[in-house]
Formats: C-alpha cells, sequence, structure tokens
C-alpha cells in the first residue's frame, strides 16, 4: 500500500466502515491489513505525507503540503502577537495553552513531512509476521490450532482497538472543533482564538468583512490541525500497540513450538525462524525510536506544560464556570493523549519480558541439543530487557513515566498557588 496511488487511498477510506463491520461481525475472521494504513491513508488525503511514490506521481503534492503546512503554522502568529493584550493570568494562559498545542500539531507535522518514506518502512516492518513469518510455516497439525485460534482473536482485537478509536477521535476532534468555534456566541470574544491582525482586520466592529473571513479561517485552519494530530498520533501510538501485538505472537509461537513432534533439526529451523521474528521486533522499536525522537520530546514536553498549566488556569478562573470549563475540557484530552502513549509504551515493555518466561517453558528444551539449548539461553537472557519506545535523555513512554509526570504538575501547580 506504500506505493498507492491517491486514488487508492481514497478506496481504502471509502470502504473501512466496511471492512470494520465485516471483522466486528465475523469473530474468526482474521483483519484485511493493519489499522495503521487507514491513518496513513487519512493524512494521505490530507495532504500530509509526501512519500515517494506520492511525490512520483503527483508534481503538485509537495507544493500543497508546504502551503497546507504553512497554512497550519500561520494559525501561530496572530496568537502570538495578540499576548501582550492579555490583562490576567487566566487569558495569558489561554493563549499560552494554544500556542504550545499548535506548535506540538507544527513540530509532528515537519517530521511527517521529513520522515514519511521510514514510516512506510515502519509499517512494512509491523506486517512482518503476515507477510514473512506466517507464510513461511509448513503444515500445521491439530494440536496447534488453539494457538493459531488465539493468534486471530488477538489479531482482530487489536484491529478493532484501533480501528475504533481511529473512528471515535475522528468524530472527537469535530466536536471539539466545534466547542472551539462557538466560543464567540457565548463570551466577550469576537474570534474562536485571541489574535491580532495588521489594520484591526479582526475587529467585528470595525471590519466586519474582514472579521468573518478571519472567523472561517480560523475555524477551518483548526478543524484541519485537529484531524492531522489525531491521525499523526494515532499512527504513532498504533504502531506501539501493533509491536506489542506481534510480541504476544511470538509467545504463541513458542507455546505451539512446544506441542510439535520436532526431531532437533526441525526444532533448530523452527526456533530460528522465532529468533528471525524477535530481532526484528528489536530492531523496530530502535528504528522508531530513532525515527520519532524529536516527535517523542515534544510530546513529553508539551504534555507536562499543558497538563500544568491548564489545570493551574482552571483553578485560577473558578469563580467563572464557563472559563473553568475550557481550561478542564483541555486538561482532559491532554491526559487522554499522554495516557494513550503511555499505556501503549507499559504494554510493550511488560509484553517483551514475557519471551523469556515463554522460551522457558518450551517443552524439555533441557533435553534438547547443546545449541539449541544455547539460543534459548540467549534469547531468555535478551529477553530480560524490555523493549522501550523512548526518547533520551527522557524517561519512556510507561505507566511510571506518567506517574511522574502528574507529580511534577502537582509539585508546580502547589508551588504556583502559594505564589498567588
Amino acid at each position: 500500500m506504500a506505493n498507492g496511488d491517491f486514488k487508492s487511498y481514497l478506496g481504502l477510506l471509502c470502504g473501512f466502515f466496511r471492512e470494520y463491520r465485516t471483522v466486528l461481525r465475523h469473530k474468526s475472521q482474521r483483519p484485511p491489513r493493519l489499522a495503521l494504513n487507514y491513518n496513513r491513508a487519512f493524512l494521505v488525503i490530507m495532504g500530509l505525507y509526501p512519500n515517494r511514490c506520492l511525490l512520483a506521481k503527483y508534481s503538485n503534492y509537495k507544493r500543497c503540503n508546504r502551503l497546507l503546512m504553512l497554512n497550519s503554522a500561520s494559525l501561530l502568529l496572530p496568537i502570538m502577537f495578540a499576548i501582550h493584550e492579555s490583562t490576567n493570568v487566566v487569558d495569558m494562559g489561554d493563549d499560552m495553552a494554544w500556542m504550545i498545542g499548535i506548535t506540538l500539531i507544527v513540530t509532528k507535522n515537519l517530521y511527517f513531512y521529513w520522515r514519511a518514506n521510514e514510516i512506510d518502512e515502519v509499517i512494512e516492518s509491523l506486517n512482518y509476521y503476515e507477510s514473512c513469518f506466517r507464510p513461511t510455516q509448513g503444515f500445521q497439525p491439530a494440536e496447534v490450532e488453539s494457538e493459531n485460534v488465539e493468534i486471530r482473536r488477538w489479531q482482530r482485537l487489536c484491529y478493532l482497538v484501533e480501528t475504533t478509536m481511529f473512528s471515535t477521535l475522528t468524530c472527537c476532534m469535530f466536536l471539539f472543533n466545534m466547542a472551539i468555534c462557538v466560543q464567540p456566541l457565548f463570551s466577550d470574544r469576537d474570534l474562536p482564538y485571541h489574535a491580532v491582525f495588521p489594520f484591526g482586520w479582526h475587529s467585528s466592529v470595525e471590519h466586519p468583512r474582514s472579521h468573518m473571513l478571519i472567523y472561517i479561517w480560523q475555524s477551518l485552519t483548526s478543524q484541519f490541525n485537529l484531524l492531522s494530530i489525531c491521525q499523526v498520533d494515532a499512527l504513532g501510538i498504533h504502531s506501539i500497540l501493533h509491536t506489542a501485538l506481534n510480541l504476544k505472537i511470538l509467545c504463541l509461537e513458542m507455546q505451539k513450538l512446544s506441542k510439535l513432534q520436532l526431531t532437533d533439526l526441525e526444532f533448530h529451523a523452527e526456533f530460528r525462524r522465532i529468533i528471525q521474528f524477535h530481532q526484528h521486533l528489536i530492531s523496530t522499536v530502535e528504528k522508531n525510536n530513532r525515527l520519532f525522537h524529536g516527535a517523542f520530546i515534544a510530546q513529553m514536553i508539551a504534555s507536562f506544560a499543558l497538563i500544568s498549566m491548564s489545570t493551574f488556569e482552571a483553578m485560577a478562573a473558578a469563580s467563572d464556570p464557563k472559563v473553568a470549563a475550557k481550561f478542564l475540557i483541555f486538561m482532559f484530552v491532554t491526559f487522554v493523549q499522554l495516557s494513550y502513549w503511555c499505556i501503549a509504551g507499559t504494554l510493550v515493555s511488560t509484553q517483551s519480558t514475557y519471551v523469556a518466561q515463554a522460551a522457558f517453558e518450551l517443552k524439555d528444551w533441557h533435553t534438547k541439543s547443546i545449541f539449541i539449548q544455547r539460543n534459548i539461553l540467549f534469547m531468555i537472557s535478551r529477553s530480560q530487557k524490555p523493549l522501550l519506545y523512548e526518547a533520551k535523555p527522557f524517561p519512556p513512554f510507561t505507566l511510571a513515566t506518567y506517574s511522574i509526570i502528574l507529580q511534577q504538575c502537582y509539585r508546580i501547580l502547589a508551588l504556583l498557588r502559594e505564589a498567588m
């Protein structure tokens, strides 16, 4: 699918609900594709995925991509120019929160602009089990059918989780943008975002036509930015979830190996394929960490800043329920985003250590040849170190890191409250 054209990506999105319903209704149905393909297709349709194939087929795609990213970034400048007009800490915090959020969106879009071809390689790497491992398997006896059913069940569950989140988050972004755009109807603000433009064009009294155009531009650009960060984050998080799925499948494949009656030579050949699968997953995690290093750092910094700021502003605006509710929504969205990243990272780190237990539980492995025992011990030793999605020097995406971030946010919040 990385070599597809614009029409094929559009067709993939149009057939999304049909494929989703088919997998949902039939419990034995194997997912037709990785859910990551839907996120990539959405980004292609939005003009934010200039990979090698699209640039070769459509000469204007790169120009459109640059214009769209420039338009996304241009939403930031009027907000920066307006921050000096803030008369209190609540208004200033509102402007700064949007500035941090838009900066995060622009940063991640830039990473996809630079790394689209490498991301295609990662998506293909995550499909290693279906494309390379399973097709080379020989005859599967009835004794291992329960493991095959279990593998299909986990694949279906992962597909349904990812596609449900894909559709749910997309719908939520429409509702969130609607909440942003209707603010002027219930407050004294003229625009969805506090902004200053030359010649007072943002004033609804002095320039009603230009004000209306700016209102429409802010609303559409805001929706575009929210949809882009939704799909970019979903692609990143779901790549982590699929890593956890492959680690689970790896453990199930070792359980299948225990049930097969094989000679030492046959056992060695099968176990070698499992080792190659494991090494492939390790290299995929390392490749992802290099590929998204800057994006991971931006996510950590932005999440920490937004949680701290939105919580503080919600408390500072306690006398105004409408303003406090806005910051609480902002805080909730940031919490959900960071939680999703950390839960996915925790699944990978914990599941990667289960590989050692699965290798240790191989039936009668101590009676095999010395060479086979050495390979099994090597895999057990390698699996003692958990696989982590991280951006050094920051801590990895795990629930332990999530707890640390919340603790630090609370300390800063307590300090700011005392300062007030």
